[in-house]
């Protein structure tokens, strides 16, 4: 049974301070693409995720505020689409396959100080086709998708939904935290669709992730098409030196070349010996991956953090909010300290010499490199 496509939505308010939980986050959950609004990327701004290609869209403006992107497993077949980028709208989206044809998917954020109406609405998702999941946060409450009250906004994307034949998913449960205890908590990130079976989603709240908005995981039970990993010979570890020994050693120079068959029985020998020399040269392809070695101290504080969250919503008593900060703000030192300690130990560990040597076929791979986001 292939295994089903899992896509989160989450409003980062600041993606950069983020980018050290962001690694556990897609390991603990596999997610396979995020979808995140308001990362206040500018053209300087750029994160790196193992394993992960990302993609953003900045705000018109081109200052930290705004903008959406969107990161996605490297081995699902994809291709980027035209980024939509407007005051009241900012959107990445990309391009899948699946059985039923192309499926796009998009991150959307809405700032909350625009009024957009229904033709606007309208003519952000004809722009997404016709098959299309679109998530984020829409500033845009409507008691039909589970949010305490009606507004404007909301009157307005629900006409466009309406009109378009679109659908929305959401878990009905609150998504916005405000730290202002005179603004009540409530539901603005959810998902919106067209031309996809509803009954093939899943979707539930989260608790991770350290901003005023909590996530929401959406599993889709449809087959993506993935990437089909190229043969090669060789690849960045080949060990040129041991190809060129082993090469040497096996080539046998004493063949006689008198007719077409003789010419023909060389030239497929040493094809053969080419070939055995570069494989016995080459370690396997060593895939970034999320690290699966995170300490027990890192993970007991994310379930303090979990718990004093939860704590924090359901009372909203400020003394709750500050044991809260207390535990996130010391989770985020853990992590960013874990991080640091894993690049010393690789840069202690390397010396003059390169860090893979092969011989021979004996392949001595130095694995201690650890698993690292940037952001700058």
């Amino acid at each position: 049974m292939a295994k089903p496509l899992r896509i989160s939505v989450w409003n980062a308010s600041g993606l950069c301070k983020h980018t050290q939980e962001i690694i556990q986050f897609l390991q603990i959950f596999d997610i396979d693409i995020l979808l995140i609004s308001e990362t206040h990327f500018t053209s300087r701004s750029y994160i790196k995720v193992p394993n992960h290609i990302v993609y953003n869209t900045q705000h018109p403006d081109e200052t930290a505020h705004g903008g959406t992107a969107i990161t996605i497993r490297q081995n699902v077949k994809h291709h980027i689409r035209e980024e939509y980028k407007q005051e009241h709208i900012q959107a990445t989206s990309i391009a899948l396959q699946d059985d039923s044809g192309e499926l796009n998917i998009a991150a959307v954020y809405s700032p909350p100080k625009y009024v957009i109406k229904e033709v606007d609405y309208t003519r952000f998702f004809h722009t997404l086709g016709q098959r299309f999941l679109a998530g984020g946060d829409y500033n845009a409450k409507h008691v039909m998708w589970g949010a305490s009250i009606t507004t404007t906004k909301g009157r307005e994307l629900y006409k466009a939904m309406s009109s378009n034949n679109l659908q929305y998913l959401s878990t009905r449960q609150r998504t916005f935290w405000p730290s202002d205890r005179d603004r009540q908590p409530d539901l603005l990130d959810f998902c919106i669709t067209k031309g996809i079976n509803t009954q093939t989603f899943e979707i539930a709240s989260c608790l991770e992730l350290s901003s005023d908005h909590t996530p929401i995981i959406v599993t889709i039970h449809i087959h993506i098409i993935k990437k089909q990993q190229k043969p090669s010979l060789h690849n960045k570890y080949t060990d040129w030196d041991a190809f060129r020994e082993i090469l040497e050693e096996r080539m046998n120079t004493k063949i006689p070349l008198k007719s077409k068959t003789d010419i023909e029985k060389a030239v497929a020998t040493l094809t053969v010996e080419i070939q055995q020399a570069a494989r016995m040269a080459t370690p396997p392809s060593r895939q970034q991956h999320l690290s699966g070695n995170c300490p027990l101290y890192i993970k007991q504080k994310l379930t303090d953090k979990l718990k004093t969250r939860r704590r924090w919503q359901i009372t909203r008593a400020p003394e709750a909010k500050l044991i809260y900060n207390k535990h996130a703000k010391e989770l985020k030192h853990l992590l960013h300290t874990h991080k640091n300690t894993g690049i010393q130990q690789y840069l202690e560990n390397l010396t003059p010499q390169k860090t893979q040597t092969i011989l021979y076929g004996k392949r001595l791979a130095n694995r201690n490199s650890p698993s690292i986001i940037y952001c700058h």
